[in-house]
């Protein structure tokens, strides 16, 4: 059932934008569906999210919503066989690393607290096996030890990363 649909949603309003899904995050454009009594809070948003949306903004919207389904779908296909290698593949090369399968991103947060490495994770994999991660640290407190990788790519580039990653340990 649509939530503006649900009584008590007379107030409320919904956005959509497919700057996530399609990666058009650069092009301002969304779609905003409001109840009758959402006034009142639309009123209230910063001039920057409803000065108008960018003309190649709605285009590359209209098109990915209305066309772009069918690659979507593959792309998720694509990221949650990913999600589930890399798992495979720490589990069998890297056991002591903690990780988490996460449920709605390509990004992976790996805890290599473990691995007692003195230097940050990802400087170690960079210089020792030329594996880029992203430091934990930036983003915020409890990232110590921690390193982010990125496994919206090929199989092979995850399978060659983790190699690297096995290989800057030895």
């Amino acid at each position: 059932m649509p939530y503006l649909s649900l009584p008590g949603s007379q107030d409320a309003f919904s956005l959509l934008s497919a700057s996530k899904a399609w990666n058009l995050a650069g092009l301002k454009a969304a779609v905003l569906v409001a109840g009758e009594g959402a006034g009142d809070d639309l009123r209230k948003l910063p001039e920057e999210a409803v000065h108008g949306a960018s003309h190649v903004g709605v285009i590359a919207h209209r098109a990915a919503l209305l066309h772009g389904v069918a690659w979507l779908d593959t792309l998720l296909l694509h990221l949650d066989e990913n999600r589930r290698l890399l798992g495979e593949l720490l589990e069998k090369h890297l056991p002591e690393v903690r990780y988490r399968v996460p449920q709605g991103t390509y990004l992976a947060w790996l805890d290599c607290r473990p691995l007692d490495l003195e230097n940050d994770p990802a400087e170690v994999f960079l210089t020792r096996g030329r594996v880029a991660l992203v430091s934990g640290p930036s983003f915020g407190t409890g990232g110590e030890g921690h390193v982010r990788l990125n496994f919206a790519t090929s199989r092979d580039i995850v399978t060659e990363a983790v190699g690297r990653m096995v290989k800057a340990l030895e």
